[in-house]
């Protein structure tokens, strides 16, 4: 029986892993994924808290080869049209959490003494956003064009908060704590996508024997980077490093996208397939 050859696919966080955490530069990282995409050896799927908006900029600004990416921390999965099996396949998008339309008929549904500590981007204007976040006006607008995830600021006391929180998981809704914003999410989570994509790739590509690689250097990565095959956690400078016991997970030498092919060409040698040979 002949062995079926390995085929890696690769979820990567962006800020502070695949792009630096200063310049926003993919170097050397760029080169290595357009090989890896060129030459048909991996899939490389960005996993991001961003929006689809923002990461369609960015591939502009910072060509990266993917045609599947996962969007709003886990709650959104792109791809190609017809790609994915199941209701909403059609249009190349799974949304794994809760729509965006009905977070904010929800938040519209908030008592008014906490509604009123509550003010989302839905809330704002993109002149707000941009003034709250720091972005500029076009980069606050992609921002906004949510699809499953709102980020909020609170005014309230600690006491409100935990209301709030009783009372938006009853809808189904959890609240997330941000540097500065808090969002308010589904139950989707990145590991879930990640789980998602492997099975439908699996469906596409019967002959192969799929490897799952998961880079991260945040908290909301972690989980994802202990459910894959081969896990990376990468140094952070910005903060502290997140720490697994796993076997399986390793931590790249270095920050940024200068780990992430370190990390990435180990972990790809021990498969079998070396880059500096082939």
């Amino acid at each position: 029986m002949t062995k079926r050859p390995f085929y890696p696919v690769i979820f990567t966080d962006l800020d502070g892993t695949l792009l630096d955490h200063h310049s926003y530069s993919a170097k050397p990282a760029d080169a290595l994924t357009a090989r890896l995409s060129r030459q048909s050896l991996a899939e490389i799927i960005p996993v991001t808290s961003k929006t689809h908006a923002e990461l369609l900029c960015l591939q502009q600004e910072i060509p990266l080869p993917f045609s599947l990416c996962v969007t709003e921390n886990g709650s959104v999965i792109h791809g190609p049209e017809g790609y994915f099996p199941g209701d909403d396949g059609r249009s190349g998008r799974i949304t794994l959490g809760i729509a965006y339309p009905a977070i904010v008929d929800q938040i519209g549904k908030l008592p008014r003494s906490l509604r009123s500590h509550f003010r989302g981007f839905g809330d704002m204007s993109v002149d707000e956003v941009a003034g709250a976040t720091g972005l500029a006006p076009d980069d606050a607008r992609r921002a906004k064009d949510r699809q499953a995830t709102e980020p909020f600021l609170w005014s309230g006391t600690d006491g409100e908060l935990e209301t709030l929180v009783a009372i938006v998981a009853e809808a189904g809704l959890r609240i997330q704590r941000g540097g500065r914003f808090y969002h308010l999410t589904g139950h989707a989570t990145k590991e879930q996508a990640m789980a998602r994509i492997i099975k439908t790739i699996a469906g596409h590509k019967p002959d192969c024997n799929l490897v799952s690689i998961a880079l991260g250097d945040g908290p909301n990565d972690l989980a994802m980077i202990e459910a894959a095959d081969f896990g990376v956690i990468m140094p952070n400078p910005q903060g502290v490093t997140i720490i697994s016991t796993r076997p399986a997970v390793l931590t790249a030498p270095a920050a940024g996208p200068e780990g992430w092919v370190a990390a990435v060409t180990e972990i790809l040698a021990e498969l079998g397939l070396n880059l500096q040979q082939s």
